[in-house]
């Protein structure tokens, strides 16, 4: 087992942050050239989408290193993609990823492609992401996130351009999928579904935060206190055969943590947002293709202080140490023992997270059907296009921006928010001394731009370790965007936006916009969007020194810089010219270690296909089989999987297959050779004959489940 899996997460902090190897990377960005006039007399709009899903043996990303290695599947990972394109010729390109954080480097490679194929830069292309924990890392622009992010370390090259060829392959099926369309926007008020998860940094604002009139009376002060709006794009594209519009897709920005699963999850998963894709475009195509030909594009506003409503139950014990906690610390390897949580424990909290996914996921999907059906009568085929681009490099001009010119993390950050806390949140060596490991540990008698941050390690060194080990390793450089589309401004900002300065970025975009009388009324925050770059809080939060705030990297004026930013570049939206060349500065990166996590794609071998043994227990369907190897699993190719791998049927119609949440695929061994997997399928009803279908052609003869207490098993050879 490795040091990063067997020890606390200040161990890993410090193995991760020594100084990387080799020479920077540096990587320019292509801008889009000067767009021709359409000649289309409205609006043109097309879709896509990629399956990004990587092999098993990734290492999760967001939960830092308690998160696990990836040892099976559930939800498919995708990339939606939408193209846009007014009357002028002007287009967008919107990519919203089933991913954990975004990525400078991969926004840059992706617009390296779409400039090349479809002309569009960076600058019409925006990638963001849903935030789930239970996808992959090894993608990112900074070596902290690439050696930290997981239990698994390292950057891999391959997983990189695998992401990028296929979410540059949507971007440019979106394009040959351009038809005239029509468009509208709307918004609701969702309530009970999400949380403010640090409520006593929000209430440190000033002036405090008050909930909006229509909040409900009956709901905790965390609840009442969030941004509840679901804002939404609806698309309706023209069918080329009949000439009517017919619903397409839509676009749409909810503020809400990917933190569904429990921190002890191991299966790839698009969690609580997956389902809420799903749940509008089976309502969209409800022929029950295994690829809907309809896209959801949900993505995430300012949910840097936002969970969703999880139960107590769903979160997971950690290892706790055991038992010299007088001689044992960080640095006696020999006597420095965890004490593991049984797995009939974490069997309990990840079935409880997973009933809560479902919950919350087709409770939000319900919410997205209304909101999209409320606006089929308010269509319209005009929709003007703008937008403005720009890099901020964060170091080189801080004293100009209003931020320090150091980027450091926090001590509190290394506990661990409450959505995914680690196995040192407020440990103290010998049980007595404090590290500020602990919420809300700020000290008064810091001195310097980060004011109230307890640094790695400073309380013992000063501020040598952040400027030799930490700084060099987090990102200095920030995309930002500002689009236009029709009446609503979308401010690209890429980290994760607390309530508050969410608030404070839209009142500036709007201010602007007022001044420029641009023609919009109302102002988002997407979040994570063309790259990562830690959380971003308000100076009050900042003081405060919660996770979120001890994970904000430039200071406490990170926020109000950002909202500088965004109505500096709302005042220059542009729609039918170049940008300058120096909005897409060259970015000068440190990867980290590279580690082959993946291989490169291969030519493919015959598939075994095998199945071993079926048999049930409860109301759950197990089954133990073969197929392929585990690293089969592709990297590149097809833009989407045309046809599940495996499937559950019921007489001839398939009940199930392996995109769906009750059923799960769990690699039994990550070895090379014939991968031997176990499926487990929650919805078997008792008294009904269910058969397993490998690879679209080995079936298992029918089996029957007894219910509830009952077993039986069928070998199969």
């Amino acid at each position: 087992m490795s040091l990063l899996r067997r020890f606390s997460l200040a161990v890993c902090a410090l193995s991760a942050f020594l100084p990387a190897c080799g020479r920077p990377l540096l990587v320019d960005g292509p801008l889009s050239p000067e767009p021709h006039p359409s000649a289309s007399a409205g609006l043109r709009a097309g879709f896509a989408r990629a399956d990004i899903t990587p092999p098993v043996g990734v290492g999760l990303a967001g939960n830092g290193p308690e998160g696990r290695r990836a040892r099976g599947y559930r939800l498919r990972l995708y990339a939606r993609a939408l193209l846009l394109e007014d009357s002028g010729g002007n287009r967008i390109a919107l990519v919203v990823a089933d991913l954990p954080l975004g990525s400078a480097l991969l926004h840059r490679r992706v617009a390296a492609l779409t400039a090349a194929a479809d002309s569009i830069g960076l600058d019409r292309l925006v990638i963001a992401v849903t935030h789930t924990h239970s996808g992959p890392g090894h993608y990112f622009e900074a070596a902290a996130y690439n050696e930290v992010g997981s239990s698994v370390a390292g950057f891999d090259p391959v997983l990189l351009d695998s992401l990028s060829v296929r979410i540059a392959a949507a971007v440019h099926a979106a394009k040959l999928d351009l038809r005239p369309a029509k468009a509208a926007w709307g918004s609701r008020r969702v309530w009970g579904y999400t949380r403010i998860r640090s409520l006593p940094a929000l209430m440190r604002n000033l002036p405090l935060p008050t909930p909006p009139t229509d909040a409900p009376d009956s709901l905790p002060p965390e609840y009442r206190l969030i941004d509840p709006t679901f804002t939404m794009l609806r698309i309706d594209q023209r069918d080329p055969a009949t000439g009517e519009y017919r619903p397409a897709g839509a676009f749409s920005v909810f503020a809400m943590h990917g933190t569904g699963n429990a921190n002890a999850n191991e299966l790839l998963d698009a969690d609580i947002h997956g389902i809420v894709e799903r749940r509008l475009e089976r309502h969209i195509d409800p022929s029950g293709a295994f690829v809907p030909k309809a896209f959801h594009l949900f993505a995430n506003g300012a949910e840097g202080d936002v969970s969703p409503a999880w139960p107590d139950e769903s979160r997971c014990a950690l290892p706790v140490l055991a038992p010299w906690p007088l001689v044992d610390g960080p640095f006696t390897e020999p006597l420095w023992q965890w004490q593991p949580v049984s797995p009939a424990v974490l069997g309990e909290c990840t079935h409880a997270a997973r009933v809560a996914v479902d919950r919350i996921g087709n409770a939000l999907g319900e919410e997205a059907i209304g909101l999209f059906e409320s606006l089929g009568a308010t269509l319209d085929s005009r929709l003007e296009l703008a937008r403005a681009f720009t890099t901020l490099a964060l170091r080189e001009d801080a004293e100009s921006l209003g931020i320090c010119s150091e980027p450091a993390g926090g001590m509190s950050e290394f506990g661990g928010a409450d959505d995914a806390l680690t196995r040192i949140d407020r440990w103290r060596p010998l049980g007595l001394f404090s590290l500020g490991i602990e919420q809300g540990a700020a000290n008064p008698n810091s001195r310097g731009c980060h004011g109230a941050k307890r640094k790695l390690l400073q309380s013992l060194f000063g501020g040598l370790p952040n400027r030799w080990v930490v700084a060099t390793k987090l990102p200095a450089f920030a995309q930002l965007s500002v689009l236009r589309i029709g009446n609503r401004l979308i401010g690209g900002v890429p980290g994760e936006v607390t309530t508050t300065a969410g608030v404070r970025m839209r009142e500036e975009m709007l201010a602007a916009e007022r001044r420029a009388g641009i023609g919009a009324d109302t102002a988002l925050i997407l979040g994570m969007s063309n790259g990562f770059l830690g959380y971003v809080t308000t100076a009050e939060e900042y003081a405060a020194q919660w996770y979120e705030a001890a994970s904000t990297l430039y200071g406490p004026g990170e926020a109000a810089m950002f909202g500088r930013a965004l109505a500096g570049l709302t005042r220059g939206l542009s729609t039918g010219d170049t940008l300058p060349r120096g909005s897409a500065r060259t970015l000068r990166l440190n990867l980290g270690a590279q580690r082959r996590i993946l291989r490169p794609e291969r030519a493919a071998d015959p598939m075994p296909v095998r199945i071993d043994r079926i048999w049930c227990s409860g109301d759950t369907l197990y089954a133990d089989y073969q197929l392929g190897a585990v690293q089969d699993w592709r990297v590149s190719g097809a833009l989407v999987a045309s046809r599940p791998l495996v499937e559950l049927l019921l007489e001839d119609s398939v009940v199930a297959w392996d995109d769906d949440v009750s059923l799960e695929l769990h690699a039994r061994s990550l070895r090379k050779g014939p991968a031997r997997w176990q499926l487990r399928w929650s919805g078997a009803r008792a008294g009904f004959g269910y058969r397993i279908r490998l690879g679209g052609a080995l079936e298992s003869a029918p089996i029957r489940c007894t219910g509830p207490g009952g077993s039986n098993g069928q070998a199969h050879r």
